[in-house]
């Protein structure tokens, strides 16, 4: 995992921040995908103002808390729009804009922006958490945990159609100028989760810096006594937890209980932290998603 430059940083809104730049990209660089070399230079770039926000996080927490996301995409959206608004040489930016064909919709640009050059982008945001059920499936073989989602689909849906939208003639007459160039790349982050206690069999095609850990099933996973564990809430999935108040963390008795109740009620996914302790701070050493003791079996989500 190389999250280096998020090392400075406490406040967790501003350390989700920092990660949309620093994270990788989940697949291997191609020209339709915003390079990590990129988001890294513009990361550098902010680094001061970044520091700055991290002393006084009111200016973001107050950005968030205006758009109120409650999807973990939404919120990606949401920091995004704020490194234009703050810390990109964006000149103008819209975010949103719906496309329709008379009363149907098309589709929407995520993120229109100009760039110093006044030259106009496009990009598509998605932060995706995949868990591989299949080593030899290529990205058919990464599934979301709720089943409903899989890599291969997404790629080619983002690709193919989300970032052809200035191709159509409905997509151009709904930009600021019609029919005016507009270069159309995508940001595509998140993280992969192989099987617990195997060597990770990573698809090709997939960058070799992407974000990765486990998944196991409820029953099947051997947990470490030396950790605290937390319940990851959704939109603390982005960034590797940091809690400076232990009385949010659990021992390992009382999380073995919290997720036997869980099961018992219902089937959803959780994604866990196992943290340890240095310098008073508690620092995430391990995460993985953990779902039921039947999630995908005798299932063809696959085929």
């Amino acid at each position: 995992m190389n999250l280096t430059r998020l090392t400075p940083f406490k406040t967790a809104q501003v350390r989700d921040l920092v990660w949309v730049m620093a994270a990788p990209n989940l697949l291997a660089e191609a020209d339709w995908l915003i390079s990590d070399t990129e988001c890294l230079a513009w990361l550098d770039a902010a680094m001061p103002q970044l520091l700055a926000l991290d002393a006084n996080p009111a200016p973001l927490i107050n950005w968030i808390a205006v758009a109120s996301p409650q999807r973990l995409g939404r919120y990606f959206e949401v920091l995004l729009s704020y490194w234009m608004a703050h810390l990109m040489p964006a000149t103008w930016f819209v975010t949103n804009q719906v496309v329709k064909s008379e009363r149907i919709v098309l589709g929407e640009y995520d993120l229109l922006w100009r760039d110093q050059h006044s030259a106009l982008q496009h990009w598509e945001a998605s932060v995706k958490f995949y868990l591989q059920i299949d080593c030899n499936a290529g990205f058919a073989g990464y599934v979301g945990s709720m089943t409903r989602d899989r890599l291969d689909l997404k790629v080619a849906h983002l690709r193919d159609k989300q970032l052809q939208l200035a191709n159509l003639p409905e997509g151009q007459a709904s930009l600021p100028i019609a029919y005016e160039p507009v270069r159309a790349r995508a940001l595509l982050k998140g993280w992969l989760f192989y099987p617990a206690n195997t060597t990770p069999q990573p698809a090709s095609g997939l960058s070799t810096q992407h974000l990765q850990a486990w998944w196991a099933r409820w029953g099947q996973l051997n947990l470490s006594p030396d950790l605290l564990w937390r319940v990851l809430p959704r939109l603390e999935w982005l960034t590797p937890a940091i809690i400076f108040d232990a009385t949010c963390l659990l021992s390992e008795a009382d999380f073995v209980l919290h997720l036997s109740a869980h099961f018992t009620l219902h089937p959803l996914p959780v994604l866990v932290a196992g943290l340890v302790m240095q310098d008073g701070v508690w620092y995430e050493q391990t995460r993985g998603f953990i779902v039921s003791p039947n999630w995908l079996l005798d299932s063809n989500i696959i085929k």
